[in-house]
């Protein structure tokens, strides 16, 4: 470990300067967050902390009743049935990036019998509505994509001084086609008109969107088949009539992928596909390495993939691709709290392979700002340390080092989503809503 070192603490004291471009967030807008009600700690554990708790053993429903501010349980009651799970699970990084929020943010050091009321209280009390500017200006992040549902779910609340948006993929897996024949005034009654909605939303949100945001290895495989369109018009036709099994369908999410990755190409917006570990308990892992979608590589080669959490633990080949395949980039959103060790190691790889204008250093990946912020001071201490290493090692001098991360953590994002382009559009919008 090399964190006290003179040139760590001079290259830190740079990165900390930083305003991030942050690529990925779910955090809840401020509207959601004024009409939530009573928060206490379970808040922080909705996500990520909850699945290294469950894997030590804690009851799915006990830690159901510990997210749901309406339970009934008090802030002890949470508190006991979570406590003797999150001391199984206090050295993980999920937990970690925690404890730096409350340590921060709430000034207090950990959760414990003496603190978790105190803690509730101040988290309730917070003032919502600029809550999450507050804790953006605290971690020095500029702007944040926000990954939500299609456009005009996301459109709910305009926000351009905090989040821009991507467009989110429920076009493969075909749930929203009512709302879509609402939406776009089409009656969606085969194949052809269901790709004529599709272009209907790139028509109008393409523009003010930083990417296509798809996260389907969370129930596939990542492996898109080159499908004919006569083949898939007849599935959807059937899919209209009956319950299709998963195979049954799967060439149709196929063929709809492949057309998504063209209409991207035409409007020149980045497509973001989740790879590596997933989140929550009792995943697939092997549907979601990168390496299955070299034939999307190939096949698009003017469509530019953003590839999410480093394809952990798959990120040697997912270096590779990026080494080989200038139409595809690396993004290591999320990967600094799921493993903080491995994150840096493959960073420093990454710095002897990959273009440097091709790795997208941060995305928090939170419901909760309070988790972005942790995650982030996770990611500039990491991020400095392998920095340091190269410079150490005589392999960067000081000043490329810092040059490295400003290009990692905001310039880099600002030129491949094309962000003040997008900031301006947005704002206009956002003006006549």
């Amino acid at each position: 470990m090399m964190y006290n070192t003179d040139v760590y603490q001079r290259i830190r004291s740079e990165v900390d300067k930083i305003q991030i471009i942050d690529t990925h967030e779910h955090l809840s807008l401020p509207c959601d967050l004024v009409k939530a009600g009573k928060l206490d700690f379970g808040w922080l554990f909705v996500v990520y902390a909850r699945c290294d708790l469950i894997s030590a053993g804690m009851p799915p429903d006990d830690m159901a009743k510990v997210n749901d501010p309406k339970s009934g349980w008090s802030v002890v009651q949470k508190w006991r049935a979570l406590k003797p799970y999150y001391e199984r699970s206090w050295n993980t990084g999920y937990c970690e990036c925690l404890r730096i929020a409350l340590r921060d943010i709430y000034g207090v050091e950990d959760l414990r019998d003496d603190t978790v009321e105190a803690l509730s209280a101040k988290m309730d009390a917070v003032e919502r509505e600029p809550w999450i500017r507050t804790v953006f200006d605290k971690a020095g992040i500029e702007v944040a994509m926000l990954n939500s549902n299609l456009a005009p779910v996301y459109h709910r609340e305009r926000l351009p001084d905090l989040f821009l948006y991507d467009m989110g993929d429920d076009f493969s897996t075909f749930g929203r086609i009512p709302d879509m024949r609402e939406e776009t005034g089409l009656a969606i009654d085969s194949l052809d008109s269901f790709l004529k909605a599709v272009d209907w939303y790139f028509e109008h949100f393409a523009d003010e969107a930083c990417a296509l945001k798809i996260g389907r290895a969370y129930d596939r495989t990542l492996f898109f088949d080159d499908v004919e369109a006569s083949d898939a018009s007849r599935i959807f036709e059937r899919f209209l009539k009956e319950t299709l099994s998963k195979a049954g369908i799967q060439p149709l999410e196929d063929f709809v992928v492949h057309y998504l990755m063209e209409k991207c190409a035409e409007y020149d917006l980045p497509v973001k596909f989740h790879t590596g570990l997933q989140e929550g308990n009792g995943n697939e892992i092997k549907n979601s390495r990168a390496g299955l979608m070299t034939n999307l590589f190939l096949k698009h080669p003017k469509t530019r993939f953003d590839i999410f959490h480093i394809s952990w633990p798959y990120t040697e080949e997912l270096t590779a691709i990026c080494k080989n395949f200038p139409n595809v980039y690396v993004d290591f959103c999320w990967s600094w709290i799921f493993n903080p060790p491995a994150a840096r190691r493959y960073l420093d790889d990454m710095l002897e392979t990959v273009p440097l204008s091709k790795i997208h250093g941060f995305g928090g990946d939170f419901h909760c700002v309070e988790g972005t912020y942790g995650h982030s001071v996770i990611a500039r201490r990491e991020i400095a340390q392998v920095l340091a290493e190269k410079v150490e090692a005589g392999r960067f001098s000081e000043e490329f080092a810092v040059r490295a991360a400003q290009r990692m953590l905001r310039e880099n994002v600002l030129e491949n989503f094309k962000i003040e382009e997008k900031r301006k559009v947005y704002a206009k919008r956002a003006q006549t809503s």
